[in-house]
């Protein structure tokens, strides 16, 4: 429905509104007009459904149809998947809260696009400073400044390595799909836990540039054979993969450096002598000893085992045998960001324990205490 001035410039462009297409070509530049004022109504739009999500899910419209859940509701009537209703409701719930972000949505300011990604890590105390920085960026370039950022972060602040994530999208045949969810059971039942489409795909791929059907690195050599540059100025790391240096998280670096092979600095004209953190000898014994597998209660991991140094070097830990230990990756991620504790006593038990102090497996003390009443 066009307004008063977009029938001017349709008459005056030779545009017939027969609902199909127009019966001479326009100037350039009123169709430009013309589909710049289709994006900012679409964007009123936009808002003004924002608003009326909110009051649909506020009066519990969907029960009045009989419909299980406000989403059923929204695919039907609006035509919205799963998740593309939750984002619409996520955004609008947002918006709530963030009114010169909704008004710049409803001027058509700025596209539901932008918003939606806006919204991810605006605050009404930076929404200001947000609206701003996006102001004439694309879909694409406001994603990458909203990656990496919290919820209050300013557009222009420290990206946190450890809040990117990746979006890797797969159309796969039947028999794929089939063999995924049998590596994926595979995986759990070797981890005896639950595992996340994260560890499946990073295990599959350190299979395959292990070689077809390895179960890892060889006794002697590090598990490391990926390319990490750390900063010595500032500590931050990147990796390479194919061709592209991606900032990982602290965590990664410091896994790296407990069993890693080590080539120095590469930013001059000396080339080091490259160096393993962990004596290859001294490596293959640990491997023997703990019998290639995770030494974490419970674990049956026996594929890319990495050797971790209890007390670490850089607190005077030595390359001795009892001061080191095979974890699996998902277990030494855990002690590097803090959740899983390993400790040896003073009778030389190697103690696990969560981050809270109970001994690894344990219920939580609420939950023993509700099973005691």
């Amino acid at each position: 429905m066009f307004d008063r001035e977009d029938e001017r410039v349709v008459e005056e462009s030779g545009f017939t509104d027969t609902g199909t297409s127009p019966t001479r070509s326009p100037d350039w530049r009123q169709l430009d007009r013309q589909l710049r004022g289709i994006a900012r109504r679409r964007a009123a739009l936009d808002a003004e459904e924002a608003r009326w999500l909110m009051l649909a899910q506020q009066t519990e419209l969907h029960r009045r149809f009989g419909y299980a859940t406000l989403l059923e509701y929204l695919e039907r009537t609006l035509g919205y998947g799963p998740r593309a209703a939750r984002e619409r409701l996520r955004v609008a719930s947002a918006l709530q809260v963030l009114p010169a972000t909704a008004a710049a949505l409803a001027r058509g300011d700025h596209a539901y696009s932008a918003v939606r990604e806006v919204t991810r890590v605006c605050r009404e105390d930076t929404e200001r400073a947000w609206l701003d920085a996006v102001a004439g960026k694309t879909v694409h370039e406001i994603e990458a400044m909203v990656a990496g950022r919290k919820p209050g972060d300013l557009p222009g602040g420290p990206v946190d390595p450890e809040e990117v994530r990746k979006t890797l999208s797969f159309e796969v045949s039947a028999e794929t799909f089939a063999v995924w969810r049998d590596a994926r059971l595979a995986l759990e039942l070797e981890r005896g836990e639950p595992v996340s489409d994260d560890e499946v795909l990073r295990t599959l791929c350190l299979d395959r540039l292990a070689g077809a059907g390895a179960r890892g690195r060889t006794a002697g050599r590090a598990a490391y054979q990926i390319a990490l540059m750390v900063c010595p100025t500032c500590e931050r790391a990147t990796q390479d993969g194919g061709g592209a240096a991606v900032e990982v998280p602290a965590r990664v670096a410091a896994r790296a450096r407990c069993d890693a092979r080590v080539v120095g600095r590469v930013d001059g004209d000396r080339v080091e002598k490259a160096t393993a953190t962990i004596p290859p000898r001294v490596r293959a014994a640990v491997i023997a000893r703990d019998h290639g597998r995770c030494r974490v209660p419970g674990c049956r991991s026996s594929r890319w085992i990495e050797v971790h140094d209890v007390r670490p070097r850089a607190h005077g830990g030595p390359h001795t045998m009892d001061n080191l230990i095979c974890l699996c990756g998902g277990h030494h991620d855990a002690v590097h960001v803090g959740r899983l504790r390993i400790e040896r006593a003073a009778s030389g038990e190697t103690v696990f324990t969560h981050a809270d102090g109970r001994r690894y497996g344990a219920a939580p003390a609420e939950v023993m205490a509700q099973e005691r009443m």
